[in-house]
């Protein structure tokens, strides 16, 4: 794979933009409709991507959350077939050009001489509607716009916004479904209070790897945890307040999130490492308990649920 960040000419391509938020099997199979017309039309096939999301530029307030970091991402896209990707800046001079400005500058500046564009693709300051409108502009640019088909495989219609809601409400499962794989962050591991050990239950704190990544429901899961060493471990995720221990500051403003995964039949020192958290299932709502005991009571039913659940 090619990672692309400034203008190259050395090829002509055919390319698919996107934000490939998740890389879901929506997005696969437009990269496979990508490489299937590249190899028809003899040219290098590319996945044009940006470096956020574009309403963190436009509308910074409505901008969602990611289900990828970049470095997934284009790890990912590599992985879905991408043999080139080319990776713009989405700054405001970018958002301010029209599609027959940005298909210009995708041809003249990195060799695109065709465009595939999904059922529901849409670009450019103005937002033309309707693959005619784009294949006009083609036309007078001399960039042939191709219309991909409708992704009607399971789960469809997949998008990267119904993704994000499941997680949101917790439904995992559903969200895997989607992706084609449980949902994963990677978290560097932080000191803590040290409180799990204390129960019997030591946690790796965990601090996510990007600010704009998002963070499922507040709640107990059994997860797998992905360890420097590559092992693929049992665990259960805790993601809340720690009402137990936080008493009566939970709900105080400025209150962190926190994400604490207990790792099973594991004792090795993870402190300054990262770690990967796919989730598999939501157990249970975080809740506060009238004691300690009553908290360790529950975390060892957890415990023996998130192993029949994780098998």
């Amino acid at each position: 794979m090619k990672l692309i960040t400034k203008p190259d000419t050395s090829r002509r391509r055919i390319a698919a933009v996107g934000m490939y938020d998740g890389v879901h099997p929506g997005h696969r199979f437009l990269l496979e409709y990508l490489s299937a017309e590249a190899n028809s039309r003899g040219l290098s096939p590319a996945a044009v991507t940006f470096s956020r999301h574009p309403l963190s530029t436009v509308r910074p307030l409505e901008a969602p959350s990611l289900l990828t970091t970049l470095e997934d991402k284009i790890d990912a896209l590599a992985e879905a077939g991408a043999k080139e990707i080319i990776l713009l800046s989405f700054n405001d001079r970018l958002r301010r050009l029209k599609a027959e400005e940005f298909i210009s500058l995708l041809h003249t500046k990195f060799g695109i001489d065709a465009l595939v564009l999904g059922f529901n693709n849409r670009f450019g300051h103005d937002g033309p509607e309707g693959i005619e409108l784009y294949r006009e502009i083609g036309d007078r640019l001399g960039v042939d716009i191709v219309s991909a088909p409708e992704y009607r495989g399971p789960g469809a219609p997949v998008s990267s916004s119904r993704i994000r809601h499941m997680l949101l409400e917790g439904d995992t499962r559903g969200a895997a479904a989607l992706l084609g794989h449980p949902y994963a962050l990677r978290g560097r591991v932080e000191d803590g209070n040290k409180v799990g050990r204390t129960l019997g239950y030591a946690t790796a704190n965990l601090k996510t790897l990007s600010p704009d990544i998002l963070v499922p429901k507040p709640g107990v899961y059994a997860a797998f945890v992905t360890t420097p060493d590559g092992e693929h471990r049992m665990g259960m995720v805790n993601i809340g307040y720690r009402p137990t221990v936080a008493g009566e500051k939970v709900g105080a403003e400025g209150l962190p999130l926190t994400i604490e995964a207990h790792i099973l039949d594991y004792q090795g020192y993870l402190y300054g490492e990262d770690v990967r958290i796919e989730f598999v299932e939501y157990m249970r709502p975080e809740r506060k308990f009238d004691n300690i005991e009553k908290l360790r009571a529950q975390l060892a039913d957890d415990e023996k649920k998130a192993r029949k659940i994780l098998g």
